[in-house]
């Protein structure tokens, strides 16, 4: 007997599991039997989508979902029954098909080689039994949908394995059920910027919205609501797209729409995707414990923190008074460390460059992304004439605060009166477009260029010798889907040129429980890789929505910084790897080169 599977999809720290379409039965295995708990209760697996009119790759289909919260636990699939509406159909799910908490699995039904196999009706049903289930007329099924017409493409829930069946913009074999919403990366550039509780006179009660990034984004269908979910406003369809660095406003108590609610003098505002209909992500929100005079607003449109503003501006870049802004000229960015140090993390460091003392209170640290405001602490001594300081802008403890150094970036001041990023002028400006091996400073001719060695809050350093340690080691590949040969791995690079001893440097992935210590004298030669293969040698898996961290020898995962890391949100076709071995930017490679240059 034959069945066509999807290739299961892998949650966060789940190891990748993989099933070639219609391989035999005898021999087919998804997954092989984890260490980690497995069950043959089907309490957490639902059946999440259907195609029904046979779709020209896969016919007809059942999809199942494991919702389960324990991450470490698999259901054995082994022998379960899936059925239609008639009791005599039934397939069975391969020996050794484990499914674990997060992953989707698609079966196809109708294949004339797979014993038992069954189409399924324009009014039909999809069930699914236990394994060794003999009546299923006398037995209620683990779990069912039922449906009276094909959809025009599937039928899925939404959201995967919880919500209610609604048809599908696409099918999605094997994947996340697709609703034709915008991306959640998409929306989430979409910041709340102003909230007016206390009813205006022209507006009433407002949310205004501001796009933080440079393209414009459909907002159709977004959801307001307040702190009472049942409170939902809908941005109507007929909405343009917000422009990038664009700003609109949305009444929520017009009493001549559906769904309107007034924000009371404790409430809140939080802003859902279009279509999240259980409301299961929070895009963005604020709260209050009191009206304001006139509003509340964000400092900064889309990144400040709240504060009440000195003038309603309804769809309009937000206003304050008081604000107290020191004369920054002659303040300059002097040196950028954007991958990351041990010590430090990403930092920028500023010098004054004149004769007197100038006050940093409030002041602005951005990127390239004007989303991202790191404001300089109060309480900061006022920078002596000549001096320089730095601040790490990659600390968790910032919490929205806090942003990464790209590879191709900026590094900008602001002052403390700068309401819009995209508008206000920058006091000064440093750019790259790639990681420097140690840092980028100012040198003696104000280049800003590779120095010798980072000097957090202290000289540049242009001239020193180094002797490349594990901070020349960087992580420059990474496969978290499983290759056939070598399951998931990971791929170091030594970007010196002389050979590094990585001996008990730690890789961990996004949990702290999952490490790998590297060997005592193992080492790296210059310009050569090392290969870690986290499956068969270290033994966790990567996730879709994972990462990797690289700490030096004696590092505690979780607290120290790491000497590298990278993150992604879902798994690449192909692996994730840096363009130019070493130091270029992150890119999906079609084509992984294990333990070669990318």
């Amino acid at each position: 007997m034959k069945l066509e599977l999807s290739r299961i999809r892998v949650a966060r720290t789940r190891r990748a599991m993989a099933a070639t379409a219609a391989a035999a039965c005898a021999v087919l295995a998804v997954g092989v039997a984890p260490a980690s708990a497995v069950t043959t209760r089907l309490t957490d697996v639902k059946i999440n989508e259907v195609e029904s009119n046979g779709d020209a790759v896969h016919g007809d289909w059942i999809e199942l979902y494991n919702t389960g919260r324990v991450v470490n636990d698999e259901v054995d699939l082994s022998g379960v029954i899936l059925s239609d509406s008639d009791n005599t159909h039934r397939v069975l799910i391969p020996a050794r098909t484990f499914l674990g908490v997060g992953e989707w699995a698609a079966f196809r039904v109708d294949d004339p080689a797979v014993s038992g196999n069954f189409g399924l009706g324009a009014a039909d049903s999809a069930r699914l039994f236990p394994a060794g289930t003999v009546n299923l007329g006398s037995t209620t099924p683990a779990d069912s949908y039922s449906w009276t017409a094909h959809a025009a493409t599937t039928y899925g829930r939404n959201p995967d394995g919880t919500g209610t069946f609604q048809t599908t913009a696409a099918a999605t074999f094997g994947d996340a059920n697709d609703f034709g919403l915008p991306s959640i990366g998409n929306i989430t550039g979409i910041k709340l910027n102003e909230v007016e509780s206390n009813g205006d006179a022209t507006n009433g009660d407002w949310a205004e919205l501001y796009n933080t990034t440079g393209s414009a984004i459909n907002i159709d269908g977004a959801i307001i609501t307040d702190s009472d979910p049942a409170h939902q406003f809908v941005i109507p369809s007929s909405t343009p797209d917000l422009p990038a660095g664009g700003y609109v406003a949305f009444r929520v108590d017009d009493p001549a729409v559906a769904g309107n609610f007034g924000l009371g003098a404790a409430d809140a505002v939080k802003l859902y995707a279009p279509n999240d209909v259980t409301l299961s992500r929070v895009v963005d929100q604020v709260t209050w414990s009191s009206h304001a005079t006139i509003t509340w607003g964000r400092t900064v449109a889309g990144a400040g923190s709240w504060a009440q503003t000195s003038v309603s501006t309804f769809g309009a870049v937000n206003q304050f008074s008081g604000v107290t802004a020191p004369n920054l000229t002659g303040v300059v960015v002097n040196e950028a460390e954007s991958h990351g140090d041990d010590t430090n993390g990403d930092w920028i460091e500023l010098k004054n460059t004149t004769g007197t003392r100038v006050n940093l209170d409030d002041a602005i640290l951005s990127d390239n992304d004007n989303s991202h405001v790191f404001r300089i602490p109060a309480a900061t001594p006022d920078l002596a004439a000549g001096a320089v300081a730095a601040f790490r802008v990659d600390d968790p403890a910032l919490g929205d605060g806090q942003f990464g150094l790209g590879d191709a970036d900026s590094a900008r001041l602001f002052r403390a009166d700068a309401v819009d990023l995209a508008a206000a002028p920058a006091v000064s400006r440093q750019s790259w477009s790639t990681h420097a091996l140690q840092t980028l400073g100012l040198n003696g001719s104000g280049v800003f260029a590779a120095t010798n060695k980072g000097t957090f809050a202290a000289a540049n350093d242009f001239t020193s010798t180094v002797t490349p340690d594990i901070s020349y080691v960087v992580l420059n590949e990474v496969v978290s889907t499983g290759d056939v040969t070598n399951g998931d791995w990971v791929e170091l690079y030594n970007t010196s040129g002389v050979t590094i001893d990585i001996g008990g440097a730690i890789i961990a992935d996004s949990t702290n429980a999952n490490t790998y210590t590297i060997p005592a004298r193992t080492t790296i030669a210059a310009g050569r890789t090392f290969v870690l293969r986290t499956e068969a040698t270290a033994g966790f898996g990567l996730g879709s929505d994972d990462a990797v961290r690289l700490y030096r020898a004696g590092g505690t995962v979780g607290t120290s910084i790491p000497v590298d890391h990278f993150e992604w949100s879902q798994h690449a076709a192909g692996s994730y790897a840096r363009q130019s071995s070493g130091l270029g930017i992150w890119t999906v490679d079609a084509t992984p080169s294990y333990d070669a240059a990318n």
